[in-house]
């Protein structure tokens, strides 16, 4: 149950962003498998200061016992210890077999270790550092902890994989680190590969978005990467695609307007409506770019539409 909440932990954390903008850590950078085909990022340890990260935990169940026995058994909160994770995956399909879960903060290896012990998890010796396991036959794999600040997550393969690079001392780099390195330094949240957006889609598109993969337009697309800043009265979420010329930038992006005119046209949707009148799409050469503002109070009817203000409030007045 302790590796299983820990993996949790972690993963869960790349969909809360803070608002400070730091480009993706290099120590984390440089554990990242050189054969990765998309990186995902987010800089969590200032999630709780923007307006959206506190509506989010306010929405949460502070008092929830299964939480609270796990930060006292741990010593770890990923509300409070967490400052940044970085998740890489070396195929178009992830999944937990294949995705490798990095991360920094504050951690304590030791206790963390005794009560993944006591919970019946194994810890096996790997080139001086304990990589320990969960006791589910379909847990989320493995963790080792390279110091207090550091920890590698994912299938046991991969973390012996990333001890190796680090005691190496290896970096990664190319295409897919320069990306990575700049989509992180303006964004909070952000996502880049390097591989043909084509297969990532293949077989999974139906519809207009369908034809317009048959039709080889997504195949143009040579590499991606998009994020979300988080403001004080705003969310601005941006996308760019590299297409192989400048011809196939402007056509994906026709197809796009033309995507967000049928949704503008849906009277049963206002919300989408209202969103797509701040939206801007354009092509830069090559480049197809996609920007949304989004107001902070209309981000969180959208995201947690059940959730009632007066609960947030009192939240607040509360700490």
């Amino acid at each position: 149950m302790t590796l299983r909440f820990i993996g949790f932990s972690l993963f869960f954390s790349l969909f809360p962003a803070g608002t400070a903008m730091a480009a993706v850590d290099p120590v984390l950078l440089n554990l990242v498998m050189p054969d990765a085909k998309v990186l995902t990022g987010i800089q969590v340890d200032q999630s709780v200061a923007s307006p959206f990260g506190q509506y989010i935990l306010s929405q949460m169940q502070p008092g929830d016992t299964g939480f609270q026995k796990f930060v006292a058994a741990t010593g770890f909160n990923p509300t409070r210890d967490l400052q940044q994770i970085l998740a890489a995956t070396g195929t178009t399909t992830p999944n937990h077999d294949n995705v490798l879960i990095l991360g920094r903060g504050t951690f304590q290896p030791a206790q963390i270790g005794t009560a993944a012990l006591a919970a019946g998890g194994t810890v096996t010796q790997y080139k001086g550092l304990g990589i320990l396991t969960g006791p589910e036959q379909h847990s989320n794999g493995s963790l080792a902890f390279l110091d207090s600040t550091t920890v590698v997550l994912g299938d046991i393969s991969l973390v012996q994989a990333a001890i190796d690079r680090r005691i190496a001392g290896s970096s990664f780099s190319g295409s897919l680190a320069k990306a990575a390195q700049a989509v992180s330094a303006t964004n909070q949240a952000w996502f880049a590969t390097a591989t043909p957006l084509s297969d990532f889609l293949n077989g999974k598109l139906s519809g207009n978005l369908g034809n317009v993969s048959q039709g080889n337009l997504l195949q143009s697309v040579t590499a991606a990467s998009g994020g979300v800043m988080f403001g004080s009265t705003t969310i601005t979420l941006t996308a760019d695609a590299v297409t192989s010329s400048n011809q196939n930038a402007q056509a994906l992006v026709d197809v796009l307007r033309f995507l967000a005119s049928m949704i503008q046209g849906n009277a049963n949707n206002p919300a989408a409506t209202s969103l797509l009148d701040t939206a801007s799409i354009m092509a830069n050469g090559a480049v197809a770019h996609l920007s949304l503002v989004v107001p902070e109070q209309q981000a969180e009817q959208l995201f947690m539409p059940g959730a009632g203000k007066p609960k947030m409030k009192k939240l607040a007045q509360a700490q």
